[in-house]
């Protein structure tokens, strides 16, 4: 019972697969150009946040 559940809810959020036709291998490129895109935004974003927490920490730590 928990797997269904699990799988109605995993094809509730996942994007339908392209048509098919001539646009359908460019979406799909997109797609997954996108999605690399986001990963790599995330990944920088989440060290710019943790060079910023050192930074603070350690200036933070000077005036105690």
């Amino acid at each position: 019972m928990i797997d269904t559940v699990s799988h109605a809810a995993e094809g509730l959020f996942k994007r339908p697969d392209a048509k098919e036709g001539s646009n359908a291998a460019k979406l799909q490129d997109l797609r997954s150009r996108q999605i690399l895109r986001r990963r790599e935004t995330k990944l920088t974003e989440m060290q710019q946040r943790l060079e910023k927490r050192v930074a603070s920490v350690g200036l933070t730590s000077l005036f105690r």
